[in-house]
């Protein structure tokens, strides 16, 4: 069974809003698509985008597939970001274009079933460039935050963060929460123009923090971090342009 995520703005892309703090929310639908419709969901999905840009969807949604991990057939397709205000607004030009119904008559008779997610993305402590360079490829981490490690985990967080920021981090990173579904997720990406790209400054993280707050306490504030989660999953996403809306 092919696996789609269907989100509006998780974070894989997700850029910092300077003058809008409350546009950091993600919106996000995950699809699952009957077993032998593949070809026929990626059809009639991309004319449901051709369709939206016609009746002036102000959103670009854009699409990925994953390249690594244990679940390789799904995809996400995303736009990032907007207000929760914003939302009321697109819902209701939504149901004024009748979005719903061209995509229940076209894409959801390859649809086995859906699920629903916001993600509100932590403005203050990311790190993201405003204009796109050009990034292809996604990193992303999520952990299982432990039942009430909630302020904890935003400590550590941002420690971990200001560190980051202040001693140059030679990476671009966005954090973000999920909201809804079973417990509390925490996730972050880092961009990548290509795999060379992924390759990182010799001893990663921790070698860059150990530089700065020497090895001992580098290893204690990644063992705290550590403490707050059940345990994490990564897997890194590779925009699809094909399946992409334009700006």
């Amino acid at each position: 069974m092919r696996l789609i995520l269907f989100v509006v703005a998780l974070a894989l892309a997700a850029p910092v809003f300077a003058d809008s703090h409350n546009a950091n929310v993600a919106d996000a639908w995950l699809v699952v698509v009957k077993d032998g419709h593949d070809e026929e969901f990626e059809k009639a999905f991309t004319d449901h985008l051709k369709h939206r840009k016609r009746k002036g969807d102000s959103r670009a949604w854009k699409t990925y597939s994953p390249l690594l991990g244990d679940d390789l057939n799904h995809y996400v397709i995303r736009y990032c970001c907007v207000s929760y205000a914003e939302m009321d607004e697109y819902r209701a030009w939504s149901e004024k274009a009748k979005m719903n119904d061209h995509w229940n008559e076209n894409v959801d008779p390859h649809v086995a079933s859906y699920r629903h997610y916001f993600y509100e993305l932590d403005v203050e402590n990311n790190n993201w460039p405003e204009d796109d360079p050009g990034y292809t490829m996604f990193g992303v981490t999520q952990w299982k935050v432990k039942p009430g490690r909630g302020g904890p985990t935003s400590a550590s967080k941002k420690m971990l963060s200001d560190h980051a920021k202040d001693g140059g981090w030679p990476r671009s990173w966005a954090w973000s929460d999920r909201v809804g579904g079973k417990g509390n997720v925490l996730t972050i990406v880092s961009p990548y123009m290509n795999y060379a790209d992924m390759e990182g400054p010799e001893g990663g993280f921790f070698g860059f923090l150990a530089g700065r707050v020497g090895e001992e306490e580098a290893g204690k504030m990644l063992s705290d971090f550590s403490e707050n989660f059940h345990g994490s999953s990564y897997t890194v996403y590779r925009l699809i342009e094909d399946m992409s809306m334009k700006e």
